[in-house]
């Protein structure tokens, strides 16, 4: 068995159906089901007007399941920061004058992670290196994010040094951040280099780095 993660960037049109499914499912499961985000979700699946040609996906496999994901959309397109989160802070927008992204829909499937073999191994760092190396393949100094407070806390105990852009609400009433996330070598190294898996986090980095 394989302790490894493994990583894709698929564009939308390149999604097959089996990956499209199971990620959708595994989403509705993390954003509507556990955390009770307010989210469209038809048929069991989670996805939104983001979900289109403007999408990249980067997945992690793990013993050939979907394990964890996220959703890049460059900051020229369409956005949820530009198009939904906005209410929620006053006056925020993407910058379009420099390369850089949103990202969104972040999950890590915890189910699969503890019932698999990577019980025990940082494998939420592991998705945000592979956040980073894609960003930094794109040319991009970054990427923005609305963050809750509890994926805010993660961020930090991480050692990932995010800038928090603003503080706003949610329509719950709960704190939510704007925050932006360096994508660099040094903010890889921060991750890493107190981990006691540092050794398994720099594997994973030399995969990472043919992303």
């Amino acid at each position: 068995m394989s302790s490894f993660v493994e990583f894709l960037l698929l564009d939308y049109d390149e999604l097959p159906s089996g990956f499209a499914r199971e990620l959708y499912q595994l989403r509705k499961k993390t954003f509507c089901e556990r955390l009770d985000w307010k989210v469209d979700c038809i048929n069991g699946l989670e996805k939104d007007r983001f979900d289109n040609e403007n999408t990249t996906y980067l997945l992690g496999i793990n013993e050939g399941h979907l394990l964890c994901g996220a959703r890049f959309i460059e900051a020229t397109q369409p956005t949820m920061i530009g198009e939904i989160f906005h209410e929620y802070f006053h006056n925020i927008t993407l910058p379009t004058d420099i390369p850089c992204c949103e990202v969104s829909r972040l999950f890590l499937d915890k189910d699969r992670r503890d019932s698999g073999n990577l019980r025990g191994l940082p494998a939420s760092k592991a998705l945000f290196l592979a956040m980073i190396f894609y960003c930094m393949k794109k040319g991009y100094r970054g990427m923005y994010a609305v963050a809750s407070r509890g994926m805010y806390a993660i961020f930090r105990r991480a050692n990932w040094k995010i800038d928090v852009i603003q503080e706003g609400l949610s329509e719950k009433g709960e704190a939510i951040y704007y925050i932006f996330m360096p994508a660099s070598e040094s903010a890889i190294e921060d991750i890493i280099s107190k981990d006691r898996a540092s050794g398994w986090l720099r594997e994973m980095c030399q995969q990472l780095s043919r992303l």
